[in-house]
């Protein structure tokens, strides 16, 4: 789940007062596609108190210098990162970094889950930046309860253009290529703004059209195939894999005779990824759309997600060597002919890394914030509960990170495993037998993995 989701929903679900939480980006674009960014996180001490006391699903990411080096990646090449830990118990973490080109920073998750940020074209001559700032999730509070409970949520992404601002739905005053989008929930005012867009029409949705007559890259962006986490030999091998774009389903409805006029709704996109004999994949990622828009120039890139899991590789897409995988996109323009600039990408697991951890004395860890193993304390594992045959976790990542799980009784044979279900980090595992009195536990978890990541694209198609 990406971060600022994470932090909504802890937010959205827990009761907290002044100074929870800010994070502001400033984003430079140049023309060439290169440019600079500059974060600063402040995280007061009650957020960090409120954090700690808490578990479960209530329980949101406290982040470190650590982590955000490795949840950048190779993004962007980090110039500076400080962490300044405040007398409070507060933290602030400011970074400064510098990216080459337009595909190195905007294709990274660190920009698509963390930053949210997206560059497309938008017709000719023009491109648009998008911003996602909307509330994650439909339960919990509305914003003016948030603000009575959050007062002091703050988390704007400022992005200085290389071409004037011609439409957008941010603030923009003082330079015209220059613009913001806020969620402040600081004071009255920044309550008023946050619920004007955030509530609005437009749900959070940021956008900024501006003059690409100068930019010296084209657009849309297009993925390449990489692979991350590989040895170079390893790598050559991701040349094996390949996705395309096998079919798009527009479903219309016809009205009867005088009931109105036709409506064009529910799209979707299938995404073939294919492999070379002996390459098949450990699963798959959902597909990644970066690009899509009608020739009426309404952007389609949605971030609903599929209606089913799809990620596991069965045997007969192995046997066949290809997997279907479906994504959602937003409805086309009423009057819309054709569709363009389709691209994306698959994040394909091509192998794991694993290790086998043996925990001693499993009652006792039950509720506790850490097993004292390190390998477990990297993925933040720990014991929920241990009730009759049931065994209950948290561990990021969830269930693929565990590859197999087992209970030891003194005699050292294994009670197996019968199930399992869970969401996000969350799992519970059933046994054969009553675990209530075991002792040991032994588990596989994975360490590392290997990514490839295969674009796939789609210049026009004509609509139904």
């Amino acid at each position: 789940m990406p971060f600022l989701q994470k932090i909504c929903l802890f937010v959205f679900g827990m009761c907290l007062f002044s100074g929870c939480y800010e994070d502001t980006v400033q984003l430079t674009l140049n023309v060439d596609g290169s440019g600079v960014i500059k974060q600063k996180l402040v995280l007061s001490e009650r957020f960090i108190v409120a954090n700690e006391e808490s578990s479960g699903s209530q329980k949101g990411p406290i982040p470190n210098k650590v982590d955000i080096v490795r949840t950048i990646g190779s993004a962007i090449e980090i110039k500076s990162i400080k962490q300044t830990n405040l007398p409070d118990g507060g933290r602030v973490i400011e970074l400064e970094g510098t990216f080459s080109s337009p595909e190195q920073f905007f294709l990274s998750d660190y920009c698509r889950e963390q930053i949210k940020l997206r560059i497309a074209p938008a017709g000719e001559g023009k491109a648009a930046i998008y911003c996602d700032m909307k509330q994650s999730g439909d339960s919990g509070p509305n914003l003016t309860q948030l603000y009575g409970m959050a007062k002091g949520l703050h988390i704007s992404r400022t992005v200085h253009l290389p071409g004037e601002i011609e439409k957008t739905n941010g603030y923009s005053e003082r330079r015209t290529e220059t613009v913001s989008w806020t969620l402040d929930l600081r004071n009255k005012d920044g309550l008023a703004r946050t619920k004007a867009f955030i509530e609005g029409p437009d749900k959070g949705n940021g956008l900024a059209v501006f003059n690409a007559s100068t930019l010296r890259f084209p657009l849309p962006l297009k993925a390449a195939v990489s692979a991350r986490g590989k040895s170079p030999e390893e790598h050559a091998g991701s040349r094996e894999f390949a996705a395309k774009v096998v079919w798009i389903s527009v479903k219309k409805k016809m009205p009867t005779e005088g009931a109105g006029i036709a409506e064009t709704s529910d799209m979707e996109v299938g995404v073939e990824v294919s492999w070379s004999e002996g390459h098949a994949p450990v699963r798959c990622e959902k597909a990644v759309l970066m690009s899509l828009s009608d020739d009426l120039n309404k952007d389609l890139v949605s971030d609903k997600a599929p209606r089913v899991h799809q990620g596991q590789i069965f045997s007969s897409e192995k046997k066949e060597r290809k997997k279907e995988l479906t994504l959602r996109a937003e409805t086309p323009s009423v009057d819309a002919k054709e569709l363009k600039n389709l691209e994306g990408y698959v994040n394909v697991i091509t192998g794991i890394t694993k290790k086998t951890v043996i925990l001693e004395n499993v009652q006792d860890l039950a509720g506790k914030e850490s097993t004292g193993n390190t390998v477990l304390d990297k993925l933040n594992f720990r014991i929920k509960s241990i009730k009759d045959t049931r065994l209950s976790i948290e561990i990021d990542g969830g269930s693929k990170k565990i590859t197999s799980i087992a209970m030891i009784k003194d005699d050292s044979s294994e009670i197996k495993k019968t199930g399992g279900m869970g969401w996000e980090n969350q799992y519970s595992y059933d046994f054969r037998e009553d675990i209530s009195k075991v002792t040991k536990c032994k588990l596989e978890v994975v360490t590392g993995e290997s990514i490839v990541k295969v674009p796939f694209s789609l210049e026009e198609i004509s609509l139904p």
